[in-house]
């Protein structure tokens, strides 16, 4: 059964103002049907099938997961960005499960304490004003046992590929709706008191090269 409601949600949750992207929402839409049919579809489903229970999305962005909750029992849904909603709204009956969704910034979900199963995070810790703060928040709404699911991409390993990264970075920032190169979205989950923290590297033909790796994996809250 589909089915979909929407949350309401003042834009004062957030510290600051909320920034619309709309340029960059209509061209993530586009890239994320580019890099789906390049083999991404694939890896986003091996993933989000183990999204069970009670699941959050965090920073869902045009809607490129809500096919994939085929395990799901209902999903809520977190997005900040208003030009990102304008689209995530007209998706929302791609999800073969009810969703819920609430207009919100990572750093402050509107849920209760130990609320959900699994939450899911995809290419969309690069991109939150505060890491730490973002994590701490997926923890605080899981249950104690709950399961986080993501794929991010991650600074480069060898040090020149870095210090490239971080050359462009402010340019990349401004061009691609405040995506950061460098960040390290593992130890923000081991400093945030994860278990089992784990990632594995994915191979895409189709990224631009400066937003790799591109990592996937889980942790327990």
């Amino acid at each position: 059964m589909r089915g979909r409601t929407f949350g309401v949600m003042a834009d004062a949750t957030t510290a600051r103002p909320v920034r619309s992207h709309p340029v960059f929402a209509v061209f993530y839409r586009r890239l994320c049907d580019v890099t789906d049919r390049a083999g991404f579809a694939k890896v986003r489903a091996a993933l989000l099938a183990e999204a069970t229970g009670n699941v959050l999305e965090i920073g869902a962005g045009t809607g490129g997961n809500l096919p994939h909750y085929v395990n799901a029992d209902r999903l809520s849904v977190v997005e900040p960005d208003p030009a990102m909603l304008k689209v995530l709204r007209t998706r929302l009956d791609r999800a073969p499960v009810p969703v819920e969704l609430m207009p919100a910034p990572a750093e402050r979900i509107p849920y209760a304490d130990g609320q959900f199963d699994t939450v899911v995070c995809t290419l969309v810790l690069c991109s939150v004003a505060d890491l730490d703060k973002a994590v701490a928040e997926a923890k605080r709404v899981l249950k104690p046992g709950g399961k986080v699911l993501f794929i991010e991409h991650v600074g480069a390993p060898s040090a020149k590929a870095r210090r490239t990264q971080q050359r462009i970075e402010p340019v990349w920032k401004r061009l691609f709706g405040g995506c950061l190169l460098t960040r390290d979205p593992v130890a923000a989950f081991e400093r945030a008191g994860f278990t089992e923290v784990a990632a594995e590297d994915v191979v895409l033909g189709r990224n631009p090269a400066p937003a790799k790796p591109i990592i996937r994996g889980s942790a327990r809250a």
